[in-house]
């Protein structure tokens, strides 16, 4: 390799160590709020969502090994929806480009609105005053609603907004409206829309319009994304973590923001981790580098 090149390549690691990463994701286990299932048959007394069993957990002469069966419901906790769990014939979670998994960061604040009304779907006006502010959202883009919803997970009190938890015609939260819907899709070409609530489809739509709008357009979704209040409304890059699970309608997911390590940018550090090994590693790189040109 010219050294040149390698030098280049050690710029662009160091880059990517001076910034920070956000997780956005909530920890994922038996407490996951539960949407039921009760309509397509199932009882959601006795419908396994989560179970978790220890197969191993030892020393195994001076080997220490640690093995789990894990069986889960893929729409449950900070998760994906493929395509084809609202779109017939749509990709898969084996078949979502790995392009669509990455992508510029949009945060559409609507949490004072969300105040005064739990139903609140996010609005084409919400969109237009977004951009007004930060500018065009431009395609391929990972859009996501903050309505502050994410404070009150894991409480299915709470969070579905009822005490009727197998009665969906009883919950309250936020979500996207139609027309949001539509103008993303068409206007932006957003790569991916997502939400803090269970749903982009508000508690108390008329059905899953959102759902039956994106879908089939091969719109994956985001539901019960974590800490968007960590990260700012604009000039972060998402990362989704979905699991490549053939025939797979959805599944839980890491997503991480990227975002520029800077002072005073008013984001919350407690949920971001530090570059400072990698940098310190960068300047090493960058000091043999130095050093084994100047015997050239």
């Amino acid at each position: 390799m010219r050294m040149e090149y390698l030098f280049v390549l050690i710029l662009a690691a160091c880059n990517v160590g001076a910034r920070r990463v956000v997780d956005l994701t909530h920890t994922f286990d038996k407490n996951a709020p539960k949407y039921p299932l009760d309509f397509l048959g199932y009882d959601s007394d006795t419908f396994t969502y989560f179970n978790m069993t220890i197969l191993a957990d030892q020393f195994f002469g001076d080997m220490w090994l640690g093995i789990r069966q894990v069986e889960f419901y893929e729409h449950q906790g900070t998760h994906i929806d493929a395509p084809n769990h609202f779109g017939s014939g749509r990709q898969a979670m084996d078949e979502i480009p790995p392009e669509r998994l990455i992508g510029e960061g949009v945060v559409i604040d609507v949490r004072d609105k969300v105040k005064q009304n739990p139903d609140y779907a996010v609005s084409v006006q919400d969109i237009k005053d977004h951009e007004s502010k930060y500018g065009k959202i431009p395609p391929g883009a990972i859009v996501c609603m903050n309505s502050g919803w994410a404070d009150k997970y894991p409480d299915p009190v709470l969070v579905f907004g009822s005490n009727d938890l197998k009665n969906v015609s009883t919950f309250h939260f936020p979500g996207f409206s139609l027309d949001a819907c539509k103008m993303l899709l068409n206007e932006r070409q957003v790569g991916v829309v997502g939400v803090d609530t269970p749903s982009t489809d508000p508690g108390q739509a008329d059905g899953y319009y959102c759902h039956m709008y994106l879908q089939p357009n091969q719109v994956p979704l985001l539901e019960y994304v974590a800490n968007l209040d960590s990260v700012p409304a604009r000039g972060t890059t998402m990362v989704l973590g979905a699991m490549k699970m053939r025939d797979g309608t959805g599944g839980p997911t890491r997503i991480f923001a990227f975002m520029d390590d800077m002072d005073g940018d008013g984001t919350n550090t407690a949920n971001m981790y530090s570059s400072s090994v990698l940098s310190t590693v960068c300047s090493l790189m960058i000091a043999s580098y130095i050093t084994s040109f100047m015997h050239f």
